[in-house]
């Protein structure tokens, strides 16, 4: 049997009060004597009476909510274990500040420009986070164009977007130093995807690296992510059936380290010894995989209280200016890279 909702009219009858009356309480206004507030509440207790958020924001012009847009079909973002650290920042600020979270995943550029729409006009969101960001982006675009509070996760060239990211030219750097240092010249990378600036900024710092130690580029050993589909395994096998035999790879991902790793021992040759690995993002099995992954650390969990923290400011904010931010990220080396 489904049970009535509580409403203001049932509180305010009960209370013998006014309907207007129970919405001041409920909006602590300074003029409602307490003794009139502590009725009300204990009659709202009694009766499990919760107010309606979005009647509530329309009396008060705040819904108290931020919608996150996440890139990438459900059931493969949130495999991932980057997504469930960096909502984990996300909310904690948000709960910390009394917001909620209105989370939406997306699989097509499409899906994210209604998405946005909806979420900049329709009066239920008073700010946008995007986890994602494009080299050229028209999502970006749409909400210059609305004024609507964003902020993006990933650095963007455009001087109107706040955005949050790690430093990743200076990521791609030291992992292609890494293997320099450990007396490598054919070193490979793997998961470049040309759109988006995270992988074009760590391919960017890997190419200065070769550049610096004077070590020559070989544009056959960038290893273009071109499908959905693609993944670690496909393309280090795509690598290797070119007989072109790094010694050793660079990912753009620890799951991605893990699959190119099995097509390494699939092909009969050995990692570390034969070709050594790294990956980025220091997933919690990196430490226990066999052989452990030498990774970057980049701190999801700052990533989404730092982009919560800069969405919060420019809401709150008469004052229209535009702030970027990099979380530190740490280069953790393990068996994976260093030969025994």
């Amino acid at each position: 049997m489904k049970t009535l909702r509580v409403t203001i009219n049932d509180i305010a009858k009960k209370a013998k009060v006014s309907a207007s009356t129970v919405s001041r309480v409920i909006a602590d206004h300074p003029r409602i004597s307490v003794a009139t507030k502590e009725k009300v509440h204990r009659i709202m207790k009694e009766l499990n009476y919760h107010p309606n958020i979005i009647a509530r924001s329309l009396v008060n012009r705040s819904t108290k909510i931020i919608g996150v847009i996440v890139p990438g079909m459900a059931e493969q973002s949130f495999q991932h274990p980057f997504f469930p650290e960096l909502l984990g920042g996300i909310g904690s600020m948000a709960y910390e500040m009394g917001y909620k979270i209105l989370l939406s995943n997306v699989s097509t550029v499409e899906e994210e420009k209604q998405t946005v729409k909806e979420f900049a006009f329709g009066g239920i969101t008073e700010g946008v986070i995007l986890v994602a960001s494009r080299a050229q982006d028209p999502t970006v675009n749409e909400l210059i164009k609305t004024d609507f509070p964003f902020v993006v996760i990933g650095r963007s060239e455009n001087p109107y977007v706040n955005w949050v990211d790690n430093d990743n030219f200076v990521i791609g750097y030291q992992l292609a130093e890494h293997f320099i240092k450990q007396g490598h010249r054919k070193i490979a990378f793997l998961g470049f995807s040309p759109g988006y600036m995270v992988t074009t900024d760590r391919v960017n710092g890997y190419k200065k690296a070769l550049q610096d130690y004077g070590l020559p580029l070989e544009d056959e050993l960038i290893v273009e992510n071109k499908f959905d589909s693609d993944n670690g395994y496909d393309l280090m096998k795509r690598l290797l059936v070119r007989e072109i035999v790094p010694t050793g790879v660079i990912t753009c991902d620890d799951l991605w380290a893990f699959e190119a790793i099995k097509a390494i021992t699939d092909r009969g040759l050995r990692v570390p010894n034969d070709i050594a690995v790294a990956g980025i993002n220091d997933v919690p099995l990196a430490k226990f995989y066999n052989p452990p992954i030498t990774s970057v650390k980049i701190n999801a969990f700052s990533l989404g209280t730092k982009a919560f923290e800069m969405l919060q400011t420019i809401i709150n904010s008469e004052i229209k200016s535009y702030n970027r931010s990099f979380i530190p990220a740490e280069l953790i080396i393990r068996d994976s890279s260093v030969k025994s």
